[in-house]
C-alpha cells in the first residue's frame, strides 16, 4: 500500500513542479530582467507544456546559464529552508535540474553544437538532478540498491513517463526524442543514487516507510487542479481573443 501511496504522491505533484519550474527558469528571469534593466519583454507562449519568455536580445547561451543559475539558486533555497525533508522537495530539485539540462543537451543532440559551455551546463544540470534524488533517498529509505533504486523509480520516474506521454497524445511535436532527453538523464542519476550507502539512525519500520502522507497527496492534486483550471481558463480566453493570431508573441514594453 505505501507503493502506491508514493507513486500517487510523485503522479500529483510532479505536474505543478514541473509547470512552477518552468515558470520560473524560462520566465521569470526575463521578466526580472525586463522589471529592472527596463528592457521589453517577450512572450513567446504560455500553455499546459510551458511558459516562456525573453528580454532584450535573445541568446541561447546566455539563456541557457541564465536557467541553471535560477535551478542552482532555488534548489539551495530548497535545501536550506528544509523543504528537502518532504519528497516534494526533493522532486522538486529533480525537476529544476531536468530544466535547467534540457538546453543544453539540446545544443549538443539537435543543433549538433559541441561547446565546453554545453558540456559544463550538462554536467551541472546533472548535479542538481542527483542531489535532488538523493534528497529523496534519505526521505524514502531502501533496504538495498535494488529496493531504492524501485522507490526512486516509482516516485521519480514512472510519474514523469506518464506525464510526457500525456504531453505527447496532446502536442505532436512533442516526440520520443524530447520524452527521452527528459527521463534518461533522471533515470541514469536514479541508478547511481541507489548505489550510494544510506547511513541513516536505526528507526522502526513503520516510521521509515510513512513519508508519503495522504495530506500531501490530496494538497498537491488540490494545486495540479488549480494550476490545469488556471492554465486552461487562459488557453480559452486567447483562442476566443478576435486579436488571436497563428503566431502567439506579446510585447511588453516598460513605461
Amino acid at each position: 500500500m505505501r507503493w502506491v501511496r508514493l507513486f500517487l504522491l510523485g503522479l500529483a505533484s510532479v505536474y505543478p513542479l514541473y509547470w512552477t519550474a518552468q515558470f520560473s527558469l524560462f520566465f521569470l528571469p526575463a521578466a526580472l530582467r525586463a522589471i529592472f534593466l527596463r528592457e521589453p519583454l517577450t512572450l513567446v507562449g504560455i500553455s499546459f507544456l510551458q511558459v516562456t519568455a525573453v528580454s532584450g536580445k535573445p541568446s541561447a547561451t546566455w539563456a541557457g546559464f541564465e536557467a541553471l543559475l535560477f535551478a542552482i539558486f532555488l534548489s539551495f533555497a530548497v535545501w536550506c529552508l528544509r523543504g528537502d525533508k518532504f519528497l516534494a522537495g526533493g522532486l522538486a530539485m529533480v525537476i529544476l535540474g531536468q530544466a535547467a539540462f534540457l538546453p543544453f543537451i539540446s545544443q549538443l543532440s539537435w543543433h549538433a553544437e559541441f561547446s565546453y559551455v554545453s558540456v559544463i551546463g550538462v554536467f551541472l544540470s546533472l548535479g542538481i538532478i542527483g542531489f535532488g534524488l538523493y534528497r529523496i533517498v534519505l526521505q524514502i529509505g531502501g533496504v538495498d540498491f535494488v529496493d531504492r533504486f524501485a522507490l526512486l523509480s516509482l516516485f521519480a520516474v514512472l510519474p514523469q513517463a506518464i506525464l510526457w506521454l500525456a504531453f505527447r497524445l496532446h502536442y505532436p511535436f512533442f516526440g520520443a526524442k524530447s520524452m527521452l532527453m527528459l527521463l534518461a538523464p533522471v533515470y541514469f542519476c536514479a541508478f547511481l543514487v541507489s548505489a550510494i550507502p544510506v547511513h541513516r539512525k536505526r528507526k522502526p519500520v513503520g516510521l521509515l516507510r510513512s513519508a508519503a502522507s495522504l495530506g500531501e497527496i490530496l494538497a498537491s492534486s488540490a494545486v495540479t487542479c488549480l494550476l490545469i483550471t488556471a492554465i486552461g481558463i487562459t488557453s480559452l480566453s486567447q483562442a476566443h481573443s478576435p486579436q488571436n493570431s497563428a503566431k502567439t508573441e506579446w510585447q511588453v514594453h516598460p513605461s
